[in-house]
């Protein structure tokens, strides 16, 4: 036997050489792979993008594989190359959930009102009484405002020429159709204002501004307010509200899809056809409106009495002179009647100014404040315990559906003519009245009141 050198078996040799080239083969495959992946990158043949954005929105990233070209041929290994692929990244917008947004109490639609409100003022709101259209001569002469001077210092007042002088001179204005409140707010009525609204409403709950003052604010109040509900004593329900600031009065109006009259509607509708000094005619009689110049009251005993406690004057309206002074929607102006603005078609009053106007007088003044063409005024966010007002509207459009109460056909009332004394017309500015102090009425518990009567 030859002896020669030692070989190892061809089988074992083979197969450590299998699992060599197994190792370099994937090595060389991943790394191709790497490699074609870049370079296709560079050459725009393979887009990546993984949708990194700083957006909440879930991002669902789909892959889709498309065979590449045909590539050079590569060392030969025991294990076949990888194809390499094009990875495309898509962004799919998967929606997100939108949270409802919070409850809001809905807001009123422009000559509609609130429905809450009228919800809770349903069955009580003041009859509407139709005003005709025309011309009418407004304001008032010198003589007319002496000769209602020399009435009131005759009776004791303190009247003077210059009260009325804002309210000069005389000037044709022209009105349309228009509707008026029958009697002023009362209490009932308003405080269901305020009860509707909610709590605490009345310090900031008409557009943002003081509606009125209770108790909790002043002594000078018939209103209490317990945290929750406002009230006054019984005997009060159906007397005019008052302390009343002027936005108050205009968000009451505007809440049941009313306004506040204008001026002139005011005149107007105190005054009828025939320019009357006062809203039953030209008779100066003091027992046809409360006013301090009653000789059957007391000083301490006056107060506001239950609306429509006097006859009816011009188109039916009461109160129109005396009980309370009321709001208008106008700006205040001295001068205003001077101005051209003044006369002429449905005028609106001065553009800007710091205290509205006020009309009719009221129980804690002469009869001499209560003519109709006399002019008062106060700042809007003040609360006097002698001002009131109430609402207007604008004729219906034919065919228009009507809120409970209204009345919109017209009335042909008999208007109470008398003519024994002409005092002509008036105007004039109240002097500051002084507070009054009387124990409630209420049989239940001693309320702070300013109308005892």
């Amino acid at each position: 036997m030859a002896r020669g050198r030692y070989r190892p078996a061809t089988s074992a040799r083979r197969s450590g050489c299998a699992w060599q080239w197994l190792i370099i083969g994937l090595a060389l495959g991943f790394g191709c792979a790497i490699t074609l992946l870049l370079g296709g990158m560079a050459l725009g043949q393979v887009t990546l993008d993984l949708g990194i954005q700083p957006t909440d929105t879930p991002v669902v990233v789909v892959i889709t594989a498309t065979p590449l070209p045909a590539t050079p041929t590569l060392p030969p290994t025991n294990t076949p190359p990888p194809t390499a692929t094009m990875v495309q990244v898509q962004e799919i917008d998967t929606p997100t959930p939108t949270p409802a947004p919070p409850t809001a109490t809905p807001t009123p639609e422009p000559g509609r009102g609130n429905p809450t409100v009228l919800d809770a003022l349903e069955g009580q709101l003041t009859e509407l009484l139709s005003v005709a259209g025309g011309t009418f001569v407004m304001g008032t002469t010198a003589q007319e405002v002496l000769a209602a001077v020399d009435a009131c210092v005759a009776e004791g007042g303190n009247c003077q020429l210059s009260f009325g002088e804002d309210s000069s001179p005389p000037h044709s204005v022209t009105l349309n159709a228009y509707r008026m409140e029958r009697t002023e707010v009362t209490y009932t009525q308003y405080l269901a204002f305020l009860n509707a609204l909610g709590p605490r409403s009345h310090l900031n709950g008409c557009d943002g501004q003081a509606c009125l003052a209770t108790l909790n604010e002043t002594d000078l109040s018939n209103v209490t307010f317990d945290s929750v509900n406002y009230r006054v004593p019984g005997v009060l329900a159906d007397r005019p509200v008052s302390g009343v600031t002027w936005y108050g009065a205009r968000a009451y109006c505007e809440a049941i899809a009313r306004r506040l009259p204008s001026e002139a509607e005011w005149e107007r509708a105190a005054r009828s056809n025939d320019d009357r000094i006062f809203p039953w005619g030209n008779l100066r009689d003091v027992a046809l409106a409360n006013t301090s110049s009653r000789a059957d009251r007391a000083p301490e005993e006056r107060g506001a009495d239950p609306v429509a406690s006097f006859p009816a004057g011009a188109w039916g309206l009461h109160d129109m002179a005396g009980n309370v002074a009321e709001w208008v929607t106008d700006w205040y102006s001295p001068f205003y009647y001077s101005q051209a603005e003044a006369a002429g078609l449905n005028p609106a009053g001065p553009p800007v100014g710091t205290e509205k106007v006020l009309r009719g007088g009221s129980w804690d003044a002469r009869i001499f404040f209560a003519r109709t063409p006399h002019r008062q005024s106060l700042a809007p966010d003040q609360q006097a315990f002698y001002v009131g007002f109430r609402c207007a509207a604008d004729v219906a459009a034919p065919g228009a559906a009507t809120a409970a109460g209204v009345n919109l056909a017209g009335q042909d009332f008999s208007l109470l003519e008398t003519a024994d004394e002409d005092i002509g017309n008036q105007p004039t500015l109240q002097p500051p009245p002084e507070p009054l102090s009387a124990a409630s009425e209420d049989s239940d518990e001693p309320l702070p009141t300013l109308e005892p009567g």
